[in-house]
């Protein structure tokens, strides 16, 4: 008998006997030909399996000065997935010498799509950027996001005599650190 367990945020239960089941995924935007295990033992120890599924898109997210395709390109921008809170999973991806960070297997559908959640985590040093969490969807398996980190703003930057009231230092030169 078939036994369908609803999924939400990772998570369903199921009243199941001990048996062995064959498992088949139903999961818009992955391969679910990629569920594993696709089969378990239900025995009267265990009360929580693990199961794992994989998509296969790819996600491109190409980073400019202007964020337009023909930009400058921006490299050394990092960026992680997340989900919708920020929590952060999986390794940070570094746009490349044409300012593209890939993330590989992620899920696409025609309709419906789920939603994919990523932020960025830094630039180059040179550049401002948004670290709050951004989502896109896909309906191909490849898609690009155009991202735009501006160059940092001209800051004027005044270096005065402690001692004597506004009096500017002639010549010095200040590093800052961040």
């Amino acid at each position: 008998m078939a036994k369908i367990v609803n999924i939400t945020n990772g998570t369903g239960t199921a009243q199941l006997i001990n048996d062995t089941y064959t498992v088949e995924a139903n999961v818009n935007g992955f391969d679910n030909t990629t569920i594993d295990p696709n089969s378990v033992t239900i025995d009267q120890v265990t009360n929580s399996y693990n199961f794992t599924i994989a998509a296969n898109g790819t996600l491109t997210l190409h980073v400019t000065e202007e964020g337009t395709a023909g930009g400058t390109p921006i490299v050394g921008a990092t960026f992680i997935r997340t989900d919708s809170t920020g929590t952060e999973y999986g390794n940070a991806i570094t746009t490349d010498s044409n300012g593209d960070a890939v993330f590989n297997n992620v899920p696409f559908a025609a309709t419906n799509a789920p939603v994919i959640y990523y932020k960025q985590t830094a630039s180059d040093g040179d550049h401002e950027f948004d670290s709050n969490v951004q989502n896109t969807t896909m309906t191909t398996n490849t898609s690009t996001v155009e991202i735009q980190n501006q160059v940092g703003a001209t800051r004027t930057i005044n270096l005065t005599d402690a001692n004597y009231s506004n009096l500017p230092i002639e010549t010095a030169e200040l590093t800052l650190t961040n």
